[in-house]
């Protein structure tokens, strides 16, 4: 462990100079540096304490490394992280406070916990573009209206996948109910939403499956049959939880809502124990998780 010392600190743990070791320690420290950075000013009144900044390196070096390193590699990496967090942050603490004027205070870095399930994005965007190009007359052309084409992406980016409502699109874009429909209506039959069949106020749209980068058609369906003895809404929150991960690793703790960590980690096993979810990493309390390569369209 690191000791303070003359200067504020002293280094921890040393280890051998493998070129494979440096580069791990490289990938971490500057991954620490960036969550250490986030944390500067921000909204919240205390600095935030070292396990939370640790917590928050893992959340980062899993959603960046994520189909970018063997699963080998991966594990490797967060087995040593307990070394090298204990290496670097006393180092890159105590340097950012030295450099920093006080008063500064935390935030949460950008993206954490993005739908409690990772940060990156859940939409595919070239057949995006390419429906928004085969579809020219389905949007206002005029900059000056309320609707278009990257206001649009950005609801759709917000929803990542999720089902919504007419009034949670007529409020985003300060739309009547009528005008909003009459959309909604037109991009159905476009093929770029879908629609849950309901009626009235029960109705539901979103994206539709091949633009997104979790089969999501097929995951509701598998998800409805595992989880039909579960109470009703249960599997269809799970679903829009899973898809909205875009297929990025989550933290247990972050998982589906559930009554208690331990009701929420019972049903997270369930859902492995089916071949939804496989784990990551499970070297410490809180597993690493992600959906299943099936479920992942960019894994194809």
């Amino acid at each position: 462990m690191a000791t303070q010392g003359q200067n504020g600190w002293t280094p921890g743990p040393r280890w051998p100079g493998r070129a494979e070791e440096k580069l791990d320690r490289g990938l971490v420290a500057g991954l620490l540096l960036e969550v250490l950075l986030d944390a500067l000013p921000g909204s919240q009144p205390h600095q935030p304490s070292r396990d939370v900044i640790k917590s928050r390196l893992q959340r980062t070096l899993a959603c960046r490394l994520a189909g970018l390193v063997t699963l080998d590699r991966f594990r490797t990496l967060m087995g040593s992280l307990e070394d090298s967090f204990a290496l670097y942050y006393p180092l890159l603490s105590w340097a950012i406070r030295a450099a920093v004027p006080s008063g500064t205070e935390d935030r949460d870095p950008p993206g954490t916990a993005a739908a409690r399930g990772g940060a990156g994005p859940a939409l595919m965007e070239e057949p995006l573009e390419d429906w928004h190009r085969q579809h020219p007359g389905l949007l206002p052309s005029r900059p000056h209206r309320k609707l278009t084409w990257a206001r649009l992406k950005e609801f759709l980016g917000i929803t990542r996948g999720r089902w919504f409502g007419l009034k949670d699109f007529a409020r985003h874009f300060g739309l009547e109910r009528k005008t909003a429909w009459e959309y909604l209506r037109q991009w159905r039959q476009a093929g770029l939403l879908l629609h849950n069949q309901a009626c009235s106020a029960a109705a539901r749209y979103c994206l539709e499956d091949r633009f997104l980068r979790v089969r999501a058609e097929g995951l509701r369906r598998q998800l409805a049959r595992e989880l039909s003895d579960r109470p009703e809404g249960r599997s269809a929150a799970a679903a829009d939880f899973l898809i909205a991960t875009g297929g990025e690793p989550f933290w247990e703790d972050d998982g589906p809502a559930a009554p208690t960590p331990a009701c929420r980690s019972e049903f997270l096993e369930r859902l492995e124990a089916v071949g939804v979810l496989e784990v990551l990493s499970s070297s410490g309390p809180v597993r690493l998780l992600r959906l299943h390569p099936r479920w992942r369209r960019e894994d194809d």
